[in-house]
């Protein structure tokens, strides 16, 4: 089979036809692989149940190791799970910098991993031909001691889906990053640059203490992380993952003013814009007024986004007041804008999830 794959995540068509190829995985494989899972869930001869996932950082720049930690921490957390061990693999470049950004990236691991109460348990590193920039892979185990399995599985027609924070925070900064001096050219103050390329920060990208939150809502049935093809990509692979269509309502979701503002000027659509930050929540119908209580003492808004609905009704978008078809985005927003605006600049950044900054991501993604 000859197809040009461009940078990013591999096209769900693609990859359900690869996985599909798969065998029964055994009665010990509780969630498997599959388009639209953040993670998968095993039992143990024990009977104990481990969620296990593995996502690589590869166009990121800055603070590689602290979103390798958190990219990994945020599939496990929507499973139900606790993260609790990680395993590392550093790929570097030969030559004068390799040291220094081992060294950084293995910092910025141990930091991260420090504030999460998560165990760096082993790995492994080496420099080696025909890399530009590192690679960062983390394999991270996590358990359900103290809560709930959440499964995508369970979602049913009527069911309806919120949306935590605001839209697309870690695409926003890697762009604000990545393309500060063609912002710049096309108008947009440095204020507001430097806000938006906080936003890695503030609120940042973890979404594990929402996770936990939004677990302990008795009308809650799965979480789903939305990371590369913004939420658009997201909300499709949920409806794929429970056998649902999906009726998503734009002008509801929140959008932040550094984002439409960035979008805006490189010509972006915030939708299909890698959207790591954000948690998307599938619940029981009326569950909007408790998953705000839950949500109010952090200061998080919950926003409810869309619907469920039987497969037969399709997937539709409403959009200013008009019903289309749910898009599929083909690749996030920010692999997009290096390819037209960077490319072939070296150095260019993540591949597709952050920048750090972007998931395969232009940081390394993610995903079945």
């Amino acid at each position: 089979m000859r197809r040009a794959l461009l940078t990013g995540k591999i096209s769900p068509d693609l990859l359900g036809s690869l996985l599909a190829g798969l065998g029964h995985p055994g009665a010990d494989v509780i969630i498997g692989p599959a388009v639209g899972e953040d993670a998968a869930v095993i039992r143990t001869g024990s009977g104990d149940l481990l969620a296990v996932k593995s996502d690589p950082i590869t166009l990121a720049g800055q603070e590689m190791g602290r979103y390798l930690v958190q990219v990994n921490a945020n599939d496990l957390a929507v499973m139900g799970a606790k993260p609790r061990w990680l395993l590392l693999t550093i790929l570097l470049p030969s030559g004068p910098k390799a040291a220094r950004q081992f060294s950084s990236i293995t910092r910025e691991v141990r930091e991260a991993c420090a504030e999460a109460q998560i165990a760096l348990v082993g790995g492994h590193s080496e420099v080696t031909d025909g890399l530009s920039r590192p690679i960062a892979m983390g394999a991270m185990v996590g358990d359900f001691r103290g809560s709930r399995l959440l499964d995508k599985r369970t979602i049913r027609p009527g069911d309806e889906l919120f949306l935590t924070g605001s839209l697309a925070v870690e695409g926003t900064a890697a762009l604000a990053k990545d393309f500060r001096p063609a912002l710049r050219a096309r108008g947009l103050g440095a204020q507001l640059l430097r806000r938006a390329a906080d936003l890695l920060h503030h609120p940042g990208i973890s979404v594990v203490r929402a996770a936990g939150i939004a677990a302990g809502v008795g009308g809650v049935k799965a979480l789903h992380d939305p990371t590369e093809g913004g939420i658009l990509a997201a909300v499709w692979e949920l409806g794929l993952r429970c056998g649902c269509g999906m009726l998503l309502e734009a002008d509801a979701i929140p959008v932040l003013p550094e984002t439409l503002a960035i979008c805006r000027a490189l010509g972006l659509d915030p939708l299909r814009l890698l959207a790591s930050g954000s948690l998307l929540i599938a619940a029981e119908p009326g569950s909007g007024a408790a998953l705000a209580r839950a949500f109010a003492a952090e200061n998080v808004g919950v926003t409810g986004i869309g619907q469920f609905l039987p497969r037969r009704r399709g997937s539709w978008l409403v959009t200013g007041g008009k019903r289309v078809a749910l898009p599929v985005p083909d690749r996030d927003e920010l692999a997009r804008a290096h390819d037209r605006l960077l490319r072939p600049v070296a150095g260019a950044r993540r591949s597709s999830r952050p920048t750090g900054s972007s998931r395969n991501r232009a940081r390394g993604t993610r995903r079945t």
